[in-house]
């Protein structure tokens, strides 16, 4: 049998039931968060949220806070799947990255960044905004994390999220 591997969501994955809608695996572990990084919509999702989708960029000085999960190995792929990763082009790449968690211990762990950045972005849709919105409150994010979240703006589509 295979190990586990830690992953970091914080996009629509910060939600229990969305992520493990393809890793039933999923068991949230703590929060953390990435340092010197900030949350962006860099790409779009057309065909399921219908607007920009969550990527992590490098700002120094910005932390972008979300989910430390434990999954299956036998998840590894569906999770690859659902990121993209075998798309033509791609739409993520895996990566690994350095946090620290809501207790002040250090992971390093698995994530996703969006492989081929829009520069100027795109406005989620308000079910994309919503999912991580549940998901950021029912972790416990900190109230500062949340209200930001709360405040970014929508593209106004009604409609979208997986069906």
């Amino acid at each position: 049998m295979s190990a586990p591997f830690l992953y970091f969501g914080f996009g629509s994955n910060l939600e229990a039931a969305r992520l493990q809608i393809h890793c039933p695996s999923a068991r949230f572990l703590t929060t953390a968060q990435l340092a010197d990084h900030r949350l962006a919509f860099s790409i779009e999702s057309k065909n399921t949220w219908h607007g920009g989708v969550a990527n992590i960029r490098p700002e120094p000085g910005s932390a972008v806070w979300g989910a430390l999960w434990m999954i299956d190995e036998a998840h590894s792929e569906p999770l690859d799947r659902q990121e993209g990763l075998f798309r033509d082009p791609p739409a993520y790449r895996r990566i690994q990255v350095a946090l620290e968690t809501a207790n002040g211990d250090l992971v390093t762990c698995r994530s996703y960044e969006v492989a081929d950045i829009h520069p100027d972005g795109y406005l989620p849709s308000p079910a994309y905004l919503e999912t991580m919105l549940r998901g950021a409150r029912a972790i416990g994010l900190p109230d500062h994390y949340v209200a930001a979240l709360e405040a970014i703006e929508h593209n106004g589509f009604k409609g979208g999220g997986p069906g």
